[in-house]
């Protein structure tokens, strides 16, 4: 099943001595998965390119949780200077006005 979307297009190429397979010498870059790749419930665990570990499903978590942790004590940080009397910033409305063919002119288009 995996030649048929590896091996076989990289003889196909000509370029089955560098691709297509798992082999000592080759360039490689592959993905692990968590299940079939092919189903759209799976997720990559580990990515590796030319030999380097790129991306790692558990150090991905760890990385959300610290940053997590790091919003949520800024976010603390923020109040306990609110609630302390610090001076705080005016909320600020930063909503762009979405246009569409009723808010335009028949003219404007005739220029």
């Amino acid at each position: 099943m995996w030649k048929f979307v590896t091996l076989n297009p990289a003889k196909l190429l000509h370029i089955d001595d560098r691709v297509g397979s798992i082999k000592v010498g080759k360039d490689a870059d592959i993905v692990l998965w968590t299940t079939n790749p092919l189903s759209v419930y799976t997720r990559a665990e580990k990515t590796f390119v030319d030999g380097v570990l790129y991306y790692d499903l558990e150090q991905e978590a760890a990385k959300r949780a610290a940053v997590q942790a790091e919003r949520a004590r800024l976010i603390q940080k923020m109040l306990d200077a609110k609630v302390g009397g610090a001076e705080t910033q005016p909320v600020r409305n930063n909503k762009q006005h979405l246009y569409n063919c009723g808010h335009l002119e028949l003219g404007s288009f005739m220029d």
